[in-house]
């Protein structure tokens, strides 16, 4: 577990902790709020991290799987190396690639890239090696240009505000909570955030049938997925959220 993580889960344990009769509440919107706005950018910063860091394949002379040693080939490397790319997007060039192979020249590398060109089409795989640039790039098939346009601008990254991760908080850690409820404890309307959630699939409503007019809200199985957890009870506790 990263410092972040842990500083995350010692926040959220505090705040579940139990207090001794007659104590006052421990619960502080403001703590659980950071804690969890930590607890989800330490996935988000991860990413950061890898795309900050190199994207360079390192040659190793063999690979081990099941503790089986299998050779690794210059097609393989040229094969990862496309994979992977460029962090800043540019093609990468035969002499580029040639610099990380041992004992292969950019020539070479010329004929592997024909040769796995051949057995993507062989394969009838949806990827294409191109030459760009002075250089090479994977990319997705010409002809299958019209279902990546189909996609272009449906997926956004969720960017949530910080009134919005408070909203999440409590509902994550007081599934059940009502729009009364959650207007109480930030001291602020919060049905347009919960709409918004509702929306971005990380929360959902429900109307018990011994009081369907008041909706009572829970996190989703999307949430779940993006916290990989199966269900908020793995998260670290925060179970004490009595009005502060």
């Amino acid at each position: 577990m990263s410092e972040r993580d842990q500083q995350s889960a010692a926040e959220a344990s505090t705040l579940a902790a139990p207090r001794a009769a007659g104590a006052q509440p421990r619960f502080s919107l403001e703590r659980l709020s950071s804690a969890f706005a930590r607890l989800m950018g330490a996935t988000s910063a991860a990413a950061r991290h890898a795309q900050a860091s190199p994207q360079v394949a390192v040659v190793a002379e063999e690979a081990m799987v099941d503790d089986v040693a299998l050779p690794v080939t210059p097609r393989m490397i040229v094969e990862g190396m496309l994979f992977v790319g460029d962090a800043q997007g540019r093609p990468l060039t035969a002499r580029q690639i040639a610099s990380h192979i041992r004992d292969v020249t950019p020539a070479e590398v010329d004929e592997l890239v024909a040769q796995l060109n051949e057995t993507y089409r062989t394969d009838g795989a949806a990827y294409e090696i191109v030459a760009q640039g002075g250089g090479y790039q994977m990319r997705l098939r010409s002809d299958l240009a019209g279902v990546r346009e189909r996609f272009r601008g449906r997926i956004r990254t969720a960017r949530l505000t910080p009134q919005a991760i408070e909203v999440l908080s409590i509902v994550a850690y007081r599934p059940g909570v009502t729009v009364e409820e959650l207007n109480r404890l930030r001291s602020a309307q919060s049905y347009a955030i919960l709409s918004q959630l509702v929306r971005r699939e990380l929360v959902r409503a429900e109307r018990p049938k011994e009081s369907p007019r008041v909706a009572r809200y829970y996190t989703t199985a999307r949430f779940n997925q993006l916290f990989g957890v199966s269900s908020p009870a793995e998260l670290p506790r925060a179970e004490e959220l009595a009005d502060a």
